[in-house]
């Protein structure tokens, strides 16, 4: 074999491993989350994968004198990775489900069978370089020359399918599409040399997976519309009585809410609307932010509380906001703004009578929404006697999050209260000047009758929150409390 045809295929297995691993995280991250520990798990496992293959592959390559026998295990891995996010929707299902419900052996063995599935392809393309290595190696003086080539020619490749992965094919084919597109491309290079009948399998599974893509995704039978962003997987229900959510994942946190004529009422997105009744000055027509608008539930129950209200939002995925005006009736008068909500705080001069950060995806919070640096941005956006408030998770009773959450926001506001919203992973944290309870019982009375309850039972359950050790940009170990109040929580449900 040439040595520009071992650089081509040097280079395109560190495409294909790169690719994968990109559509890989995108494959979990329904189930499990995009969080670091999930990244630093998946990163693991293919680290792994490749070492083992290197090793197995060096010693297997010692013994032939050939290629084939690699082209032949890189048609089966290219068949394997094709049909990897079909079996992952069949196992994972069940296993976020199987957590949430506490039986934590079934969702482990789940995840282990998808583990063993994803592993055979690793081990192939981790046995590439020593292959390539040991096949092309004329001489040993030109053994380490042939070796650099190689491995530059697999980083260059590795380079080339993030890219590729993360720009262009993800955000146009979609997970399983995108992977079955490059396992495709490996397959019909490895059985290029080889029978028709190894051409036909590693070429027409991938094309079979690429036609059926849109299957390998959970779709949930109440579903008027699925669409797959850069960002999340994400559905859009109506329930039989034409209540629709959206939903994000297999939907075990619902990120917005809206039956058509009837007002926002629902828990946590109506402690919203209470925020602006706590500031300083009366909320005749406030001007109120939105970090994290959704499909702009809180949104419209501002309007329809404060009539006249200027509503700002900023949303991270602009998927949401096509659906939100498709699906959930968001208003044009509402000014949208897709992107980051500390970046848009960055270029933002205006000041707010009320900003709300809801930017909580279950089980996690964004670690940079946060910390003190954050804080003190939205607090420089209030104007004097404004108010924000926090959605922070938590679980039934452990507070970790909301403890070092509220902590951090009281070393940066004057005051700062938490009400439980009535489920397991809602604290709402709200942040101002003194009085905020009282100003909110004060009010309360002149508030729409589905809300004056709330605003009353919140009053009066407001509790302080003291000032802690701050999360920092620097340091700010959000996703590890989160972690382990899951594991706490998991442990306790297998106990009982």
């Amino acid at each position: 074999m040439s040595p520009s045809s071992l650089l081509r295929l040097s280079f395109l297995c560190g495409a294909t491993v790169m690719a994968s691993e990109m559509a890989a995280s995108r494959l979990v991250a329904p189930y499990f989350g995009s969080s670091t520990p999930v990244w630093a798990a998946l990163i693991s496992l293919v680290l792994g994968g490749l070492a083992l293959g290197a090793h197995l592959g060096g010693r297997v390559a010692d013994q032939t004198k050939g290629l084939e026998p690699l082209r032949v295990a890189l048609c089966v891995a290219s068949v394997m990775l094709a049909v990897l996010p079909f079996l992952a929707r069949a196992l994972l299902s069940g296993a976020t489900a199987a957590v949430m419900t506490g039986r934590v052996l079934e969702a482990m063995a789940r995840v282990a069978l998808v583990t063993l599935a994803a592993l055979p392809p690793l081990l192939v393309l981790g046995a590439v370089g020593p292959f390539l290595v040991r096949v092309g190696l004329g001489d040993v003086t030109g053994a380490g020359a042939h070796a650099g080539r190689l491995s530059a020619a697999s980083t260059l490749g590795s380079i080339l399918g993030t890219l590729l992965a993360a720009f262009v094919v993800l955000p146009w084919l979609g997970t399983a599409r995108a992977m079955a597109c490059f396992a495709g491309v490996l397959g019909l290079t490895a059985a290029w040399t080889l029978s028709w009948r190894w051409r036909l399998v590693a070429v027409g599974v991938p094309v079979a997976a690429l036609a059926l893509g849109g299957q390998a995704l959970p779709r949930d039978a109440r579903a008027l519309e699925v669409a797959e962003s850069p960002l999340a997987f994400i559905q859009v229900l109506e329930a039989p009585g034409g209540t629709r959510r959206l939903v994000f994942d297999e939907g075990f946190a619902v990120q917005s809410v809206w039956l058509p004529g009837q007002p926002v009422r629902e828990e946590v997105f109506a402690h919203y609307l209470l925020t602006p009744a706590m500031g300083r000055r009366a909320p005749r027509q406030p001007r109120v932010l939105l970090l994290g608008l959704g499909a702009g539930t809180s949104a419209r129950g501002l309007r329809e509380t404060y009539p006249g209200a200027e509503v700002v939002g900023v949303e991270l995925d602009a998927e949401v906001v096509r659906l939100a005006r498709t699906h959930f009736g968001l208003s044009p008068e509402v000014e949208v703004h897709v992107g980051d909500a500390r970046m848009f705080l960055a270029g933002d001069t205006r000041r707010y009578d009320a900003i709300i950060v809801d930017a909580f995806r279950f089980p996690y919070v964004p670690f940079h929404l946060m910390t003190r640096e954050f804080a003190q941005a939205v607090a420089a956006h209030l104007v004097p006697g404004g108010v924000a408030c926090f959605n922070v998770g938590r679980f039934e009773d452990e507070r970790a999050v909301v403890d070092a959450v509220g902590g951090t926001l009281a070393s940066v506001f004057p005051h700062v209260f938490s009400a439980e919203a009535r489920n397991r992973s809602n604290t709402l944290l709200f942040a101002g000047d003194a009085g905020l309870g009282e100003r909110l019982a004060r009010r309360a009375p002149a508030l729409p009758d589905t809300l004056r309850p709330l605003a009353e039972r919140v009053a009066g359950e407001l509790r302080a929150v003291a000032p802690g050790e701050p999360l920092t940009d620097d340091h700010a170990p959000v996703e590890l409390l989160t972690d382990t109040i899951l594991l706490r929580a998991l442990v306790r449900s297998e106990r009982l």
